[in-house]
């Protein structure tokens, strides 16, 4: 950031600016939004290689959360690498630093299994228990 783009004074801003620094090849601002507490865990060959390589095709904040000088985004991102869609979901920690917010870390949710409720289950349907044979010639009979 320079005298013409404030520091951003948000979580929310600082993760649309690290999105759209991605988007630009930014690195180094990229990599001047990580706490100082994490920045040796960071590679700038890395960070380099994932923003050139990707098609940045949007941002999606779905909650936000904080608690004194921390806060977490949960968000999702579309992009395309080696010409295939990815939808990456992530849970990322922002913590101020001497008045800034910075990226801390992340977590990547997983998705969780669509499971039938049993009471439901239609003769014909899958079976409840995974083994691959239909409701009525397993556990249905």
């Amino acid at each position: 950031m320079n005298s013409t783009n404030p520091w951003p004074d948000s979580p929310l801003k600082l993760l649309q600016a690290r999105y759209q620094a991605y988007v630009d090849g930014d690195v180094d601002f990229l990599l001047a939004s990580v706490h100082p507490e994490k920045k040796s865990k960071h590679s700038r060959k890395t960070i380099e290689e994932w923003s050139k390589n990707a098609v940045w095709k949007g941002l999606k904040v779905d909650k936000e959360e904080s608690e004194n000088s921390r806060a977490w985004l949960t968000f999702q991102l579309k992009y395309e690498e080696q010409g295939q869609d990815v939808d990456h979901r992530e849970r990322a920690e922002f913590r101020q630093h001497q008045g800034r917010w910075f990226y801390y870390d992340s977590k990547f949710p997983s998705v969780e299994p669509l499971r039938r409720d049993p009471n439901k289950v239609g003769r014909n349907d899958p079976c409840t228990c995974g083994s691959g044979k239909k409701f009525k010639k397993c556990c249905g009979q």
